[in-house]
């Protein structure tokens, strides 16, 4: 039996990346993530964040845990925002990270019907971004390779990164590489752009000079109303539409009509 979440960090900044991530882990390890002390991710200082995802990563190669991301640069986020729903981009990358761990699983000889808790179900839980819990299990559940799967079934709830360990874990990972992300962007620029979110006094204090030129900075996140109202505070006309990035999904997806 095998225990999957899925989680998500930096759904509503205008600054960086939409990271998803995914940590997939025997049954029979789940105590190693109590004794660890894995938790939801907003609960966590950094330090405690960087020891849990150094350990988890390690874990990974010792004890063949499956963890996995996926990041949605803010050029690539835009693009898809022309015609589709930021709901619609999640259920997309949790899909694509669900159907990669199922491929490693296999890849690996890792079965979870040949495991001894095979009288009982795999879980994904997945920490719902839809209003309605059920509507993004069940749309994710549609985009699954060869789905139904073999003993497995979908959780979909609201907080489970708070609920449930292993989700806490997918969460620890998406954050702690946002994280990662949104320090390089620091020092490329040279700039402290906080965290990015425009809750944050640091980000909304160097908004300004982020649209000052002739388009907005490569950093920001174009078809964010934050970063619209920041640039017609200093610009007439209309913020410019974003030209287009490398495709996130190489396949069509089914959002495309």
């Amino acid at each position: 039996m095998w225990l999957a979440g899925i989680d998500e960090a930096g759904r509503g900044p205008c600054i960086g990346p939409l990271v998803v991530a995914i940590v997939a882990i025997p049954h029979s390890d789940l105590h190693l993530l109590d004794e660890q002390g894995i938790d939801d991710s907003k609960k966590m200082t950094y330090h405690q964040r960087l020891d849990s995802y150094n350990w988890l990563q390690q874990q990974a190669k010792e004890r063949g845990w499956v963890i996995q991301s996926f990041s949605a640069a803010p050029g690539q986020i835009d693009n898809w925002m022309e015609s589709h729903s930021l709901n619609e981009l999640e259920v997309e990358m949790f899909a694509n990270l669900a159907n990669k761990m199922q491929d490693d699983i296999k890849s690996h000889g890792n079965d979870s019907t040949k495991s001894s808790d095979s009288n009982e179900n795999s879980i994904l839980h997945l920490d719902a971004c839809d209003v309605n819990e059920q509507r993004f299990g069940d749309n994710i559940a549609t985009r699954l390779d060869s789905w139904p799967w073999k003993n497995w079934e979908i959780l979909s709830e609201h907080g489970a990164d708070a609920n449930y360990k292993i989700v806490g874990a997918a969460s620890i990972i998406a954050k702690h590489e946002r994280d990662l992300e949104i320090d390089k962007l620091k020092e490329k620029s040279g700039l402290d752009i906080g965290s990015g979110y425009p809750s944050d006094p640091k980000t909304i204090a160097v908004l300004p000079k982020l649209v000052s030129g002739s388009e907005p900075h490569e950093m920001l996140r174009w078809a964010w109303k934050t970063t619209e109202r920041s640039w017609q505070e200093i610009h007439d006309g209309n913020i410019p539409i974003r030209p287009h990035q490398t495709p996130l999904f190489k396949k069509k997806n089914l959002f495309d009509f």
